[in-house]
């Protein structure tokens, strides 16, 4: 996995052919998460925004944009908006800019 500013590459390791792009995060990238079963991804960007994947099918889908959780930040500040799934995957925990609460996601 490797990301610019504003584009997300997924390379299966498993087959180095097997390449998806995820490209519809508005700003800068700041952070990547994967779900514990794999098949989600989140991305947490310098806008405050959360873009949720599926990267289960041949083509990654953006599922959810979450706006409000994460702090807008700048691509250089050492500030994280990186979010945290729990271990069963019920739920995910991320710095919020009130340093609040946690976030359900359900399926």
């Amino acid at each position: 996995m490797e990301f610019s500013d504003l584009e997300v590459k997924l390379v299966d390791v498993n087959d180095m052919t097997r390449v998806q792009y995820l490209r519809e995060q508005e700003k800068p990238v700041k952070h990547i998460s994967f779900h514990p079963n794999g098949r989600t991804l989140t991305v947490s960007c310098t806008d405050g925004v959360i873009y949720v994947y599926s990267i289960d099918g041949p083509v990654p889908e953006l599922t959810k944009k979450i706006d409000g959780i994460v702090k807008r930040l700048e691509s250089e500040e050492q500030a994280s908006a990186e979010v945290a799934w729990h271990p069963d995957g019920r739920a995910f925990a991320a710095p919020t800019a009130t340093r609040g609460e946690l976030n359900r996601m359900r399926k």
